[in-house]
């Protein structure tokens, strides 16, 4: 048997990228015959995303572009249409299938010809909902399952339309979905009753386990529960009675809650290999960023890794994991832990000789700069704790072997390609600029400013776009007419970065130290050509007059305007430039960078460990490290214990309170 995949789009792209990469890495190419993708008239970000996945994957993909907004039953209607396989699975883009699901869920099907229908249990689905526990990632609770229990299933009481798989003869007998629910919602079920009328049984894999994070393509709207009222009355007033039948069968036996009788009690002790040490989760950290999707990555290839940390912020980004809190770590398995900035090593060191784990420094930076170079000590000897460092580029790894005598191994440093790469090449009637300002003097922000404010005297038509990590920046004045500057309040969702970037000629970046470089690599595959200072690891990537402009007196202003002034003066050279940033960003592919990253842990497994005995003066700073992380966890505490107490009428301003308390103690 061979499954078609139907995928309806309508916002949330960056889900929509790593639902289709789990798809083809979980699949194999025997059980699979299409993606059949539709985007329901969506924003050009996410056509653009989609034009990009059909050209990594090519011919399996099919891809289909509503012309107005059809809504999901319509929508998924139009790619049953086009569907020919033996069965078909209707899958949201907000869901990530794990480990051979779809080859599964056809075994299931092979074993009883009466199923029409059947889902695999997930994160997030009513009645059939497995939380994912401090720990785990999706993939680890999909195994879990699969080595419990292997080709059981039982009777649905609703099956969820998130990851639904039908059989071609159910879909001939029965039919499409019912338009008559309107955008979605209760569509699935309908269906399962209409199949059961005609002999088909429904069913629940509880072998398979997919991650369904669920709203994000319909929200929670006002509209949306109003149209939810309205097809739940339209379903009970055709299905009650037999509802309510077999919701009571169900609840008999209710696969849950055999799940959990049947499992060991210590199933649950978190076994990890790869653990990163990350102080705090939160949104204007590119670190933090490349960590997640590395771990998201990882889970997606049945690795195990995930977080610890000390506390947890607002995260706009995707989770395939549940973190875990550093007061909870005592029952614990781990066979590596990875500290991710200079500052939580010494944490994390701890935690490896508790565990007798390997202690390794993933470097993203030239941390001895940090805080004005205040830590210089504390850095070098972070770096003395480590059994093996690891670091994010060449130039890292050069400047870590001849300052501090470190040899490193280097990891492979990639960008969301498919969200980013820009196939419109569309030209700006007022060319537009893009600036971040991160609330940090290393990234330059003096500089930004007054480069801005030199910019009050452009003579002809600019947009700016200002997209500031502190909103009670006080900011220039621009009064020329010809300048129209707009304040994006950060920190922003990835997303509406790259939007910026996309719509955006030229990107000017002016930090002083840049381990990579990575927003600069990113606006080079947007199209948006980048100004950036000669700051060491963009070098990697980055020719001067080539695929954008090197800043060499990286301190002085007027060479970022003298930058910025030539390249909107000649629009056939600024083509280019920005034709051949693309075209080096096509080398930067952070999916493609995942097997390199699971070959160089198993490497560092292998090799001796190059920590060293601390010396006195060594032992002084670790010694002051331990207080300040002591002072800093109980702070933590504190704040996360406020945050959680404090009444809804005045959460709004204690947390902005306790979020600048907690910003002073870091």
């Amino acid at each position: 048997m061979k499954c078609d995949v139907i995928l309806p789009v309508y916002k949330a792209p960056e889900w929509v990228n790593l639902c289709v990469y789990a798809i083809f890495e979980n699949t194999k190419p025997e059980d699979l015959n299409k993606v059949i993708i539709i985007n329901d008239c969506d924003d050009e970000l996410t056509k653009n995303c989609l034009q990009n996945i059909k050209k990594q994957y090519g011919n399996k993909i099919v891809l289909l572009q509503n012309e107005e907004n059809l809504g999901f039953v319509k929508t998924v209607n139009r790619g049953l249409s086009v569907s020919t396989a033996d069965c078909v699975l209707l899958q949201n883009s907000d869901c990530i299938i794990s480990d051979n699901t779809i080859g599964k869920l056809i075994e299931h099907l092979k074993k009883d010809s009466k199923i029409g229908m059947i889902c695999p249990l997930s994160s997030h689905s009513a009645n059939i909902t497995l939380p994912i526990p401090e720990g785990f990632s999706y993939s680890q609770i999909n195994k879990i399952l699969e080595e419990h229990f292997l080709g059981k299933n039982f009777d649905a009481c609703t099956v969820v339309g998130n990851c639904l798989m039908i059989t071609r003869q159910c879909i001939e007998k029965v039919g499409v979905l019912d338009e008559a629910y309107g955008t979605g919602y209760g569509e699935e079920t309908d269906y399962q009753f209409k199949a059961m009328e005609k002999g088909f049984s429904a069913k629940v894999a509880i072998d398979t386990f997919v991650f369904h994070k669920a709203e994000v393509s319909f929200g929670t709207s006002k509209k949306k529960k109003e149209r939810l009222a309205k097809n739940r009355e339209l379903f009970f007033s055709r299905w009650g009675d037999v509802y309510s039948k077999e919701l009571q069968k169900f609840q008999e036996n209710d696969p849950i809650k055999y799940i959990h009788d049947h499992l060991p009690k210590d199933i649950w002790t978190p076994k990890i290999d790869t653990l990163f040490y990350i102080d705090g989760i939160v949104q204007n950290a590119g670190g933090v960023h490349v960590v997640v999707d590395l771990i998201n990555y990882l889970s997606i290839k049945n690795e195990s890794a995930n977080i610890v940390f000390n506390l947890q912020y607002p995260y706009k980004e995707i989770m395939l994991f549940t973190p875990i809190a550093a007061s909870h770590t005592k029952k614990l398995e781990v066979k590596r832990i990875v500290s991710t900035v200079w500052a939580s090593t010494f944490a994390a060191k701890r935690l490896a000789d508790q565990k007798k784990a390997k202690l390794l420094s993933f470097i993203q930076g030239y941390e001895a700069y940090f805080e004005n170079a205040s830590i210089y000590g504390k850095v070098e000897t972070s770096y003395k704790m480590a059994d093996n460092l690891i670091a994010i580029s060449p130039f890292l790894h050069d400047e870590l072997e001849a300052v501090f005598d470190k040899k490193s191994l280097v990891a492979p440093t990639g960008i969301n390609f498919n969200l980013l790469y820009n196939n419109s090449h569309k030209k700006n009637k007022t060319p537009t600029i893009t600036f971040i300002l991160r609330n940090n003097v290393m990234k330059g922000d003096w500089l930004t400013l007054d480069i801005i404010k030199r910019l009050n005297h452009y003579k002809k038509p600019l947009k700016i776009n200002l997209v500031s990590m502190n909103e009670n920046n006080s900011l220039p004045i621009i009064d020329n007419e010809n300048i129209e500057l707009t304040i994006h309040n950060g920190p922003l969702a990835r997303t509406e970065i790259y939007k910026l970037l996309q719509q955006s000629d030229l990107y000017v970046d002016t930090s002083l130290a840049e381990g990579f470089g990575l927003t600069a690599l990113e606006a080079m595959a947007a199209g948006c050509v980048p100004i950036v200072s000669n700051s060491g690891g963009v070098n990697v990537y980055l020719e001067n007059n080539k695929n954008g402009y090197l800043i060499k007196d990286s301190v002085n202003p007027n060479a970022y305007i003298k930058a910025i002034i030539k390249a909107l003066s000649d629009q056939t050279e600024l083509e280019k430039i920005s034709k051949n940033a693309q075209t080096t960003s096509k080398g930067f592919n952070f999916q493609e960078t995942i097997e390199e990253y699971i070959s160089l842990f198993n490497k560092v497994d292998s090799l001796e460990s190059q920590a060293e005995p601390l010396s006195s003066i060594d032992s002084e700073i670790c010694g002051n490290m331990q207080q300040e992380h002591n002072e800093h966890a109980k702070k933590i505490r504190a704040f996360t214990i406020a945050k959680r107490l404090t009444p809804g009428p005045i959460k709004r301003k204690a947390s902005s309170i306790i979020n600048k308390l907690y910003k002073y103690s870091h």
